[in-house]
């Protein structure tokens, strides 16, 4: 039982250093634009084109490679 209460407070003590050693401040023009949703999509849209132009990029790697062929079904 007394491991435990060690390992208990142990737990406690690093979960409250953690909390306030990485507490951020948000600016004014931080926190408009988190609530913005303009904001959110167009970051989540990129995020995606970003994604499919990796895909894209892979893809026609592997096409001009001498390497590897494409096999139509």
């Amino acid at each position: 039982m007394v491991f435990m209460n060690k390992i208990f407070f142990l737990i406690l003590s690093v979960v409250v250093f953690a909390n306030t050693t990485f507490e951020t401040k948000v600016s004014p023009e931080n926190r408009e634009a988190m609530q913005n949703k303009k904001i959110k999509c167009r970051w989540v849209c990129d995020k995606k084109l970003y994604k499919e132009q990796k895909i894209a990029d892979a893809i026609s790697f592997y096409k001009n490679s001498k390497d590897y062929k494409f096999t139509k079904r």
